[in-house]
């Protein structure tokens, strides 16, 4: 395959910009799925010359799959041996697990190279917005900053709506993304309420009107926006009537729960396992929520607290075992 088949390069705003092409979308969209499926593709491709692609259920055709891929060491057999012309011979319980391998892989594959272009570059370009500086931890906002303004103007709202800071995240820094899904939901929020002012239905963005305001709109209203940023000093929270939130004692409950109960280290870069029994009882009690969100409370809580002084029992910092 030529580089005129993977890249192609376009014209936009006056400079030229080169884009995936659609192979390689496909490869990026697979590569988060299966770190290695360039490797069993191509001894897929071998399998495919030598018996033919009919022959793909076949001893003969997983056998010509399996040997180039464990030299790879992609994969690996458990039991294996040769035929008497030396080729690799797989055992019939290796040769079900190869199978199921490669049709989990096989059939992605055919299932992105089925999409309509229009379908597999928005899944592209959703892959991308993952890396891209706006799904950073830096472009999330200063919520005491924020919380203390009265008002905001409609760009500051929709980047705060959508958890991230103006400053960093605007109409000028995303204006590169034209094909963004992210980018493309900020410029559609925006022009909802920028109409809105334009119609005389709100003078501005007053914070304490703000939910009502996307609830007309029919625009999502994060529940971690309000706490964050609509609930004034002495409003009612965990402490009931008039009383307001203790936030250090808060973000400890938090942590102390999520690391007695559910084995959570904030200290530690991996929490996969306590976060998913985290909110599979969330999700029991009949809180709809996510693993980032769920990460993303429990890292804010962490942060807010990790330099106060008098941590104790598992919120303590390790000694160091002695030399």
């Amino acid at each position: 395959m030529t580089i005129l088949e993977y890249r192609t390069r376009v014209r936009h705003g006056g400079r030229w910009e080169t884009v995936a092409s659609h192979n390689e979308k496909i490869a990026a969209l697979l590569e988060r799925q299966f770190p290695h499926h360039e490797a069993i593709l191509w001894a897929v491709g071998l399998a495919d010359e030598k018996h033919g692609p009919n022959a793909r259920s076949r001893e003969d055709w997983l056998n010509t799959v399996a040997e180039p891929i464990s030299l790879e060491g992609v994969w690996n057999s458990s039991d294996e041996s040769e035929s008497p012309i030396g080729e690799t011979k797989l055992s019939q319980t290796d040769a079900e697990r190869l199978k199921r391998l490669l049709e989990v892989l096989i059939n992605e594959e055919q299932r992105l190279r089925s999409l309509s272009p229009a379908t597999l570059d928005d899944l592209h370009e959703r892959l991308l917005d993952q890396g891209r500086f706006f799904s950073q931890e830096a472009a999330r906002p200063d919520y005491a900053h924020w919380s203390c303004l009265p008002k905001w103007t409609a760009a500051e709202t929709v980047a705060l709506l959508l958890d991230k800071d103006p400053h960093s995240v605007n109409s000028r820094s995303l204006k590169p993304f034209r094909k963004s899904p992210f980018a493309r939901n900020f410029r559609r929020l925006l022009s909802i309420v920028n109409r809105a002012i334009e119609l005389g239905e709100i003078p501005g963005i007053e914070r304490n009107k703000l939910k009502g305001l996307c609830t007309r709109m029919a625009i999502d209203f994060p529940s971690s926006f309000e706490n964050e940023l609509l609930l004034p000093k002495g409003s009612e929270g965990l402490g009931g009537n008039g009383a307001s939130r203790d936030k250090p004692t808060l973000d400890r409950m938090i942590l102390v729960m999520a690391a007695q109960h559910y084995d959570y280290d904030p200290r530690a870069e991996e929490n996969g396992e306590a976060l998913a029994k985290l909110v599979a009882d969330l999700e029991a009690a009949g809180l709809k929520t996510s693993l980032t969100m769920v990460r993303r409370n429990l890292q804010d809580a962490w942060k807010k607290i990790k330099l106060q002084p008098g941590l104790k029992g598992v919120l303590k910092k390790p000694t160091p075992p002695t030399a």
